[in-house]
């Protein structure tokens, strides 16, 4: 009985050609396949963690901004004043129609409609100069006037990690967005 060589037991490596060879080295087909499994697992992995809260923070100060100046805008264009409002975490805006405020349409064509910021985010209106002709419901509102220029009023966002924006809006029609960064 005659033994064989380790050689020659070896089993051949065939390569995605179709090629033999003894090559241990992997071939470009394995090194692609193994590149998009990680790329998959990674981008699995970002989609499973949710965002930092500091930058949860920062979207709904951009969103609560971008909100509020379309807001103005709009208020400019249609010569309706509009009211922001807030209840819990849910930004509300308000058209002035035969002297009564009305909520803006709830519907997913409406970008003024009611907006849900992130469960992590608490909102706070001020108002920085109320006004005496006002009634008490619009006492907790910031204005958007059908003039352009909004009355002057902030709203704080508080973040987790311990973020706090404010957005504010000043009587030349000016908006701000200021990070108060609150970590010690």
């Amino acid at each position: 009985m005659r033994m064989a060589s380790a050689e020659a037991m070896a089993p051949m490596v065939t390569s995605a050609t179709g090629n033999a060879s003894r090559a241990r080295g992997m071939t470009l087909l394995e090194l692609l396949v193994g590149l998009a499994i990680v790329l998959a697992m990674t981008g699995a992995a970002v989609i499973a963690f949710p965002r930092s809260g500091a930058h949860r923070a920062e979207l709904a100060a951009s969103r609560a901004a971008s909100l509020i100046a379309l807001a103005c805008e709009r208020a400019e264009l249609t010569g309706v004043d509009i009211g922001i409002a807030i209840e819990d975490r849910d930004l509300i805006f308000l058209e002035q129609r035969n002297g009564k405020w009305n909520a803006i349409t709830n519907s997913a064509k409406e970008a003024l409609r009611r907006r849900s910021m992130d469960p992590d985010i608490a909102l706070e209106l001020h108002v920085d100069a109320p006004n005496a002709s006002v009634s008490a419901d619009e006492d907790s509102m910031g204005f958007c006037l059908a003039d352009g220029e909004p009355t002057p009023f902030s709203i704080e966002l508080h973040g987790p990690a311990r973020q706090h924006w404010t957005v504010s809006a000043d009587a030349s029609g000016n908006l701000t967005r200021v990070n108060h960064d609150a970590h010690p």
